[in-house]
C-alpha cells in the first residue's frame, strides 16, 4: 500500500472508519495512529501491530472518542465471544484458547514451506508465521490483553487433544490436569478452526443443569467455536464499530502477554533479521512482566533493518542488547510510550 493510499483512507472525510489488513507492524503502528488522529473508528485486521502496541492506540482512541477494536472472524475475536458469553451467564472462565491447523516446526522457513504455500495460494513468508508458530502466540497475546488471561508457560503447552479431552487436560495438577494455575490462554492441536473456553460454577444447581444438557460431567465445561470467518466477519465489527461504538476486542487489560523474539539458527554479530514468517526469527508468548523483567524483544519491533550485535544461539530469547532497533520507526517509538505511560 502506498502512502498516498493509506492517506485517503485515514483523512477522507466521509470515511467513518478505516480496517487494517495489511499485516504488517509498522504500517499498523501508522494506519492505526492516523486514523485515530482524524477521528476515525480503527479495526485491526492486524494482529502483529495489535500485540505489540494495541494497549497505547486503545488508550488513544479512547481519549479521541473513536472505537479501537480487533476484527470478529479472527480467532482473537471468536474467542472473544466465548467469553464474554460465558461471563454475562455467570460462570467463571478458567482458560481460553484457540486450534492449530499445521504441525508446529520452529525452524520453518519461506523456502521449506515453499511449495506447500503455493498450493494454498499464499505468500510463503505468510505460512512460515503460521507453521513456526508465530502467528499463534501472537494470537493469544491479543487474547491476553483483552481478558487478564496468561500462558502458564513460555510458549504454552500446544497439547494434542479433541474437544472431548480439553477439559480433562485444562484442569490444575492436583485435580489430574496440566495446568499450574487457572486463567490461562493456550493452543490446542487437533481442534483447528475452532477457538474454546473451559469454564466453570460454584453452583451446584447449574451444575446439575449443565449435566442435564450433556454439557459434562464437570466440574469444568467446554465452549466450543468450530470455526472462525477471518475477513468474511468483519462487517460485525465495523457496523458495532460505527454504529454502536462497540469493540469487538481490545485490549482493555493493558500489557499482559508479550510475543517474545526467538532465535530460528545461530545468528552471528553483523547479521541482519527479517521478521515474522522469516529465516531469523519466531516469536513465543510470555508474561509481559517476566519479558519485561529479562528485557525480551517483542516480535513487532523486529523488521528487516535490526542489525545482531551479539551472537545468538538457535532456541535463544533475544534481549534488546543483543540488537540494534531501528529507533525512527513508529512502531518502535508508540512501544516506547507504551511502556513509558503504562509500565
Amino acid at each position: 500500500m502506498h502512502l498516498k493510499d493509506m492517506d485517503i483512507a485515514t483523512k477522507a472525510n466521509t470515511i467513518e472508519a478505516v480496517v487494517d489488513a495489511t499485516g504488517v507492524p509498522e504500517v499498523g503502528a501508522k494506519i492505526s495512529l492516523d486514523s485515530i488522529e482524524n477521528r476515525k473508528h480503527i479495526i485491526m485486521l492486524n494482529v502483529e501491530a495489535d500485540s505489540a502496541v494495541g494497549p497505547i492506540l486503545y488508550k488513544k482512541a479512547k481519549e479521541a472518542g473513536v472505537v479501537y477494536t480487533g476484527t470478529a472472524g479472527d480467532e482473537p475475536g471468536a474467542v472473544m465471544e466465548l467469553y464474554d458469553f460465558a461471563v454475562g451467564l455467570g460462570f467463571e472462565v478458567l482458560a481460553i484458547g484457540k486450534g492449530k491447523n499445521n504441525p508446529l516446526d520452529l525452524k520453518a522457513n519461506p523456502d521449506t514451506v515453499y511449495e506447500k504455500a503455493m498450493g494454498k495460494g499464499l505468500k510463503p513468508h505468510m505460512l512460515t508465521g503460521f507453521i513456526d508458530g508465530t502467528n499463534t502466540m501472537i494470537e493469544m497475546t491479543c487474547m491476553a490483553n483483552a481478558t487478564g488471561f496468561v500462558p502458564d508457560i513460555r510458549g504454552g503447552y500446544g497439547i494434542n487433544s479433541d474437544l472431548r479431552d480439553l477439559t480433562r487436560f485444562f484442569r490444575l495438577r492436583e485435580e489430574g490436569g496440566i495446568l499450574n494455575r487457572y486463567g490461562i490462554v493456550d493452543y490446542v492441536m487437533g481442534i483447528a478452526p475452532g477457538v474454546f473456553a473451559i469454564f466453570t460454577t460454584k453452583l451446584d444447581e447449574v451444575h446439575k443443569q449443565l449435566e442435564y444438557l450433556n454439557m459434562g460431567s464437570g466440574p469444568n465445561y467446554v465452549l466450543y467455536r468450530p470455526y472462525h470467518l477471518t475477513s468474511l466477519e468483519t462487517p460485525i465489527t465495523i457496523f458495532n464499530a460505527c454504529y454502536y461504538k462497540e469493540a469487538t476486542i481490545a485490549p482493555t487489560k493493558g500489557i499482559v502477554a508479550e510475543t517474545i523474539t526467538v532465535a530460528k539458527k545461530d545468528l552471528k554479530v553483523g547479521d541482519r533479521l527479517d521478521g515474522i514468517g522469516g529465516y531469523t526469527v519466531y516469536g513465543s508468548i510470555e508474561e509481559y512482566k517476566v519479558a519485561k523483567e529479562e528485557k525480551l524483544v517483542p516480535i513487532g519491533l523486529i523488521d528487516k533493518d535490526t542489525k545482531v550485535v551479539k551472537d545468538i544461539r538457535q532456541g535463544q530469547p533475544i534481549t534488546y542488547d543483543m540488537v540494534e532497533i531501528n529507533k525512527e520507526r513508529n512502531i518502535y517509538r508508540l512501544r516506547k510510550l507504551q511502556e513509558e505511560i503504562m509500565g
